[in-house]
C-alpha cells in the first residue's frame, strides 16, 4: 500500500509571491504543538492498511526557523524512525516512511546560490530524508529577479552528485494557477506574463496532485497512490489544493484509518476520488449545464470549491469543513462567471452575501 501525505503545518513566508494559492505571508496560519502532536499520533503506523510511505512537509516556506518545524521533524521521527539505507528509494523499498521538506531552495544556500553544507546537514541530522525545491518556475524568479536561481539549481545538482543528498527540483507550469489566495487578485497581471488558470479537461481525474485516487489508490504505486493533504488546523483534504477541496476530518483528533474508512462510504468522496466534477455537482444539486459552464471557465479546482461550499450548507453534509466564500472570492467568481450564475448557485436563502 502506498499512502502519501502533504502536510502544510504553516503558511508563514517572507516572499509574498503573486501566484501563491496558500496566501502565504509572515502573518500566515501556524499549527501549534497540540495540533502537531495530535496529527503525528493519528498517522497510520506500519500495521495499518493505510501504511504511510512518504510525508512531504511544506508551507509557506518550510525552512523558516521558529515555525516549530524542528519540533515537527523530531516528533515525526520519534514515531517513524528513518531507515539506515543510503537512498530514499532504498528506504521506501525497505518499508520506512520518508520525510521531505518543501522549500524555495535559497534557504539552503548563500546569496550566490552556493549550497550551505551546514544548513543542509542541520536538517538531515534532525531526520529529513531529502528536499523538494519548488522554485523552478517563472513565478518565483519574477518575484525575486535578483537571485541567481539557475546557479542555485545547478549547484544543488552538483552537491547531490557529490554528497548523495537528494533534491527534487521542479516548479509550477504557467497555465496551472488555481483560483485561490493571491491569484484571486493578481490573475490579470499574471495573464499578461503568459500565466493562466488551470482549466484542463479531466484534470482532477488524471493528475497526481488532484483528488483522484485519494481513496482508491491504496494498493497502487506512485503517482496513482492514495495521497491526501493536512492543513494547518489538522484537517485532511483530498487533494493538494486544500483551500479549494473540503476538509473531511480532523486528523489531530481522529485516527487516519478511522477517518478514511468512513470517507470510503461517502458519495461526494467517491466522486472526488474519480475526479468527476459533474458527479460532485449532481450531489451538490447543481444543474449539469451550469456545472459544465462553471468547470470550463474556472476549471475543476474552482468548480470543486463552489460545489464544496454548497455541500457544506446542506444539513446532511454539515460535517464537511469548507470555509465560507470570502469577499475577494465572490468578486473573482462574479467577474468570471457572472452574477446570474452566482445567484443561481447561491440563492439569497443560503445567506451568502453576493455583490461585494
Amino acid at each position: 500500500m502506498a499512502q502519501r501525505m502533504y502536510w502544510v503545518p504553516h503558511t508563514i513566508c517572507y516572499f509574498g509571491c503573486e501566484h501563491c494559492h496558500n496566501d502565504s505571508l509572515m502573518t500566515g496560519q501556524r499549527a501549534d504543538k497540540r495540533i502537531i502532536d495530535g496529527v503525528i499520533a493519528n498517522l497510520p503506523g506500519p500495521e495499518s492498511p493505510y501504511r504511510l510511505e512518504a510525508m512531504l512537509v511544506g508551507g509557506g516556506e518550510a525552512l523558516m526557523r521558529g515555525q516549530q518545524m524542528e519540533y515537527l521533524v523530531q516528533a515525526f521521527r520519534a514515531r517513524f524512525p528513518r531507515g539506515p539505507q543510503a537512498t530514499v528509494q532504498e528506504r521506501w523499498a525497505a518499508g520506512y516512511s520518508t520525510l521531505a521538506l518543501q522549500t524555495m531552495g535559497h534557504p539552503l544556500a548563500d546569496a550566490k546560490g552556493i549550497p550551505a553544507a551546514k544548513v543542509i546537514n542541520y536538517w538531515l541530522d534532525l531526520g529529513v530524508d531529502y528536499f523538494h525545491i519548488a522554485s523552478n518556475d517563472m513565478f518565483h524568479e519574477r518575484q525575486r529577479p535578483d537571485y541567481p536561481w539557475e546557479t542555485l539549481r545547478a549547484e544543488l545538482r552538483r552537491y547531490e552528485a557529490e554528497h548523495g543528498v537528494h533534491f527534487h527540483i521542479y516548479g509550477k507550469s504557467a497555465a496551472r494557477l488555481v483560483p485561490s489566495g493571491r491569484v484571486l487578485d493578481t490573475l490579470p497581471t499574471l495573464e499578461q506574463e503568459g500565466a493562466g488558470l488551470l482549466t484542463d479537461e479531466g484534470y482532477c481525474a488524471s493528475s497526481w496532485e488532484a483528488g483522484a485516487h485519494f481513496l482508491s489508490g491504496q494498493t497502487a504505486s506512485y503517482p496513482e497512490c492514495s495521497e491526501v493533504v493536512i492543513d494547518p488546523q489538522g484537517w485532511v483534504h483530498p487533494c493538494c489544493w486544500h483551500e479549494l477541496a473540503p476538509g473531511l476530518f480532523d486528523l489531530s483528533t481522529t485516527p487516519f484509518e478511522q477517518g478514511m474508512d468512513r470517507m470510503q462510504q461517502v458519495p461526494l468522496c467517491q466522486a472526488i476520488d474519480k475526479g468527476d466534477m459533474f458527479a460532485l455537482a449532481q450531489i451538490a444539486g447543481v444543474d449539469i449545464a451550469t456545472a459544465r459552464s462553471v468547470r470550463d471557465t474556472v476549471g475543476d479546482c474552482g468548480a470543486c470549491r463552489l460545489w464544496s461550499v454548497r455541500l457544506g450548507q446542506q444539513a446532511e453534509h454539515a460535517w464537511l469543513q469548507p470555509t465560507q466564500l470570502s469577499s475577494r472570492e465572490i468578486r473573482f467568481y462574479e467577474r468570471h462567471l457572472g452574477t446570474a450564475t452566482m445567484e443561481e448557485l447561491f440563492p439569497r436563502s443560503t445567506g451568502l452575501q453576493l455583490h461585494t
